[in-house]
């Protein structure tokens, strides 16, 4: 499940115009079904360093950069001087998925993912 984030890393040869971050970038769209790929494989690899205080160096470089590059796009959808647009989202979808967003990544950092079921009721009303 690691490729998944090799998938939306673009410094990677896995990475995919057809992952998550490929088309949120490529296409100005959320697409559920890349990013719970992309959330699952951060579940899976907090799971699998749990316990351990020390995240693989690659590994945490790569899903920094994907967090990074992910928050500072979101933060350009409502500047009104910036061009970038998701097209797919309402406003209050938006402000769920960018919150869920940085649930997980936050999470993942922490080594502490939040309960699924809460970031569901939360993030898509």
């Amino acid at each position: 499940m690691a490729n998944q984030i090799n998938r939306n890393f673009v410094w990677c040869n896995e990475y995919s115009d057809g992952s998550f971050l490929g088309i949120f970038h490529e296409k100005l769209c959320w697409d559920d079904g890349e990013y719970f790929k992309l959330e699952d494989a951060l579940y899976e690899q907090c799971q699998v360093h749990a316990g351990s205080d020390h995240i693989p160096r690659e590994l945490s470089w790569r899903v920094m950069r994907i967090f990074s590059f992910l928050m500072m796009s979101l933060s350009c959808q409502y500047d009104k001087n910036d061009n970038f647009k998701i097209g797919n989202l309402t406003r209050d979808q938006y402000y769920g998925r960018r919150e869920r967003l940085q649930l997980v990544f936050e999470g993942f950092f922490k080594g502490e993912m939040p309960d699924k079921e809460i970031l569901i009721s939360a993030s898509y009303r």
